[in-house]
């Protein structure tokens, strides 16, 4: 690549976010590189999860610009000046990221292969006998060939959140989004989740993930963040940081939780 500069898969500049007088966000600064795990560990409420949110626009930022692959989410801008894009527009640009969630959120009425396929058929019209195929593959792939005519109470939540893992990639995302996908998990079922996103590292997949578990931040970043109280506090090689954190706020976390 002579000279070609390639803008990062994810590129946070500035960002704050509001909600009303609580000032959750405080001009948080972040790039992501193509193809780089980014981790995010911190106490809860410092901001993380709201961080994915702002990144997928299920929250407006209040000020700052978030660029994915160097095109502006949620705003285009014309003659200098930002222009609010259409809820369409918006909708279309989410798709360039995949998001998985504490909660499984699959459709209860739906079989794990119906929750997979739903992505791709309805919203980019793909003919059922693809979807269907792709879909079996995905589901393949986190481990759960065989059960795609399972309804979501007939899997542990571990199976669960693996289908909701098949349902993002199902719609191709540049990133995937991971908001504490193992929270909600027995421990006994927390391995086969990380084991599959550790897959997807593997494969090259652009991910950023706020997670509670240290080892396994420790096992998949290339980068890692630790944020409190809405800012970025310290950033840098997971082992860096985990074994020789350099700011107060980080030590005084990693002496609780290590």
């Amino acid at each position: 690549m002579h000279g070609i500069s390639v803008a990062p898969a994810v590129e946070l500049l500035g960002i704050h976010k509001f909600y009303g007088d609580f000032h959750a966000l405080r001009g948080v600064d972040l790039s992501i590189a193509r193809g780089e795990v980014c981790v995010a560990i911190g106490p809860s409420g410092s901001g993380k999860s709201t961080l994915l949110r702002c990144i997928n626009q299920l929250e407006m930022i209040s000020a700052g610009q978030v660029r994915l692959s160097g095109v502006l989410q949620g705003y285009r801008e014309l003659d200098g000046r930002l222009h609010e894009l259409s809820q369409r527009q918006i909708s279309e640009q989410r798709r360039r990221t995949g998001m998985v969630f504490q909660r499984f959120n699959l459709f209860p009425h739906m079989t794990a292969l119906q929750n997979v396929i739903e992505g791709p058929v309805q919203v980019r019209r793909q003919p059922g006998r693809q979807a269907r195929e792709r879909g079996m593959a995905l589901l393949e792939r986190v481990g759960l060939a065989g059960l795609g005519d399972r309804y979501p109470n007939q899997l542990s939540g571990g199976q669960q959140q693996r289908v909701a893992i098949a349902r993002a990639l199902a719609m191709d995302p540049e990133v995937m989004l991971f908001d504490e996908p193992t929270s909600a998990l027995d421990p006994e079922l927390v391995g086969e989740v990380l084991d599959v996103i550790k897959d997807l590292a593997r494969a090259g997949m652009t991910m950023m993930l706020v997670t509670h578990e240290i080892g396994f931040a420790r096992e998949v970043a290339d980068h890692l963040i630790f944020m409190d109280n809405g800012v970025v506090v310290e950033s840098g090689k997971p082992q860096d940081i985990l074994t020789n954190a350099r700011e107060a706020r980080t030590q005084a976390f990693l002496s609780k939780v290590l």
